[in-house]
């Protein structure tokens, strides 16, 4: 009798060790007794784990659980409470501090929750070290942020996810700049270690080179895994690319050579017309009229003033131009773009098999031929062309044949039949119906035997 009242013990024991599985990870101790009350109090089977001291919950009522404990009006911990908080726990006697502390509070935890938007992101929180502004623009002192991250298993926290949390939590907070804001993982490294301007120019131009890469590379198997079989080709891809810039301004003259151009022409011409006009040195003899011989002589010889005082013959003539002539000019400013292409080094391998033509069975068991004989070079002016082959900027395109290994077949892990859940399942009923039969058998049929025989003695 004690060995089946013992082994009863042992199987309700080891009925009640289901899947059990921690209802909120790493809860507050006081909201974790709140939640250990309320479901004991709705006859939850709910227990403590002995090691962590989370609360356990049964695996396939983990959700009801959940749904309990929100109709009682417990929230979870790791969903940070918004700005509602500010109405719910003011009161007219809340000192400035508290407000100012509990608006921090509530913009940390709308911080976080956007933060974990973020799908490589679980859980976040955010501390924000604000002080107090001063009205004087030298007076102001920055504020700071520290963030610390947890990723979910299996992804990373990438340098793109890290610069968009900082310039979230800076565009947030007044006079916070980006790099005030510090982003740590759940392994204590720093994810915002501060770089040179020059490393962050480099690790730019490695990024985008790898994407160029990479992109030249899925063009190429894109385009002979329907000849060959994705399995049947490899490649790599080397692009060389220049991240110089240059900035050029150009002042060119007569660019069509056709000479300098007259703009502009002003011609002037002054006139002193007249005849027979008294002239000559003042006194008696100017005024004396000329004889009939000096008017009528036609010779363009001088004729001296003093000797014919009185003969004006001269029309006087003044003449100017002014030209203004101009050279075509054009200015040009160019700046060439960054990032351009020097040079493509491109490798490709093929099964040899593929290039060989080798032969394989049909539905029927009889040989035929799977791909017939490729010519490498045709592959290679193909590959060429898929990329934009440039011999002139010295680009290199090598496509070989090379037998490939035989990929290594991974054996399915199956799960031991014991271990199925529907099994065990099954085997938790048969053993309380057998214990059942065992008490009924060993526990209650002695009892009611001697409580028979008892019964018996004193009548007989």
């Amino acid at each position: 009798m004690v060995v089946t009242l013992f082994a009863l013990v042992l199987l309700y024991n080891w009925i009640n060790t289901g899947d059990y599985r921690p209802l909120f990870p790493n809860m507050p101790e006081s909201e974790k007794s709140e939640a250990f009350d309320l479901l004991s109090g709705s006859a939850f089977p709910a227990r403590l784990d002995s090691r962590t001291g989370d609360i356990l919950v049964p695996a396939d009522r983990y959700y009801e659980a959940r749904m309990m404990l929100a109709s009682s009006g417990f929230a979870d911990p790791s969903s940070a409470q918004s700005m509602n908080m500010l109405d719910d726990q003011s009161s007219l006697t809340s000192s400035q501090f508290m407000e100012e502390a509990r608006y921090r509070a509530a913009t940390e935890n709308e911080l976080a929750k956007s933060i974990v938007q973020i799908s490589s992101i679980k859980t976040a929180r955010v501390h924000l070290a604000a002080p107090r502004q001063s009205s004087y623009v030298r007076n102001r002192v920055p504020a700071k942020a520290s963030v610390v991250v947890v990723g979910h298993p299996g992804r990373i926290v990438t340098q793109a996810h890290v610069q968009s949390i900082t310039s979230l939590v800076s565009s947030s907070v007044p006079y916070l700049a980006v790099e005030d804001v510090s982003v740590v993982d759940q392994q204590g490294n720093l994810l915002t270690m501060s770089m040179s301007p020059g490393l962050k120019m480099a690790d730019m131009q490695s990024t985008y080179k790898r994407s160029i890469e990479s992109d030249y590379k899925a063009r190429i198997e894109q385009l002979l895994a329907p000849i060959v079989g994705i399995e049947n080709v490899n490649s790599d891809v080397d692009a060389s690319i220049d991240f110089s810039e240059f900035e050029t301004t150009s002042e060119v003259f007569d660019e069509a050579g056709r000479g300098p151009i007259s703009r502009s022409e002003v011609l002037s011409v002054d006139r002193s017309r007249g005849g027979s006009n008294v002239g000559g040195i003042p006194g008696a003899q100017s005024n004396i009229a000329p004889n009939d011989t000096a008017i009528n002589n036609t010779n363009d010889e001088a004729i001296d003033p003093i000797e014919q005082p009185s003969l004006q013959t001269s029309e006087p003539t003044s003449t100017r131009t002014t030209r203004n002539y101009e050279l075509d000019r054009s200015i040009k400013y160019s700046k060439d773009a960054v990032g351009n292409i020097t040079r493509l080094s491109i490798a490709v391998v093929i099964n040899q098999k593929v290039l060989d033509g080798v032969a394989g069975e049909d539905v029927d068991g009889e040989e035929t031929p799977r791909i017939g004989a490729l010519n490498v070079e045709q592959l290679t002016e193909l590959v060429k062309s898929s990329v934009g082959f440039d011999e002139a900027r010295g680009d290199q395109v090598l496509v070989i044949g090379s037998p490939f290994m035989e990929a290594t077949v991974i054996e399915e892990i199956t799960t031991p039949w014991f271990e199925n859940s529907s099994i065990q399942f099954i085997a938790q009923m048969i053993g309380i119906v057998i214990a059942f039969a065992l008490t009924l058998l060993f526990v209650v049929r002695p009892v009611l035997a001697n409580m028979l025989k008892k019964n018996d003695g004193p009548s007989s």
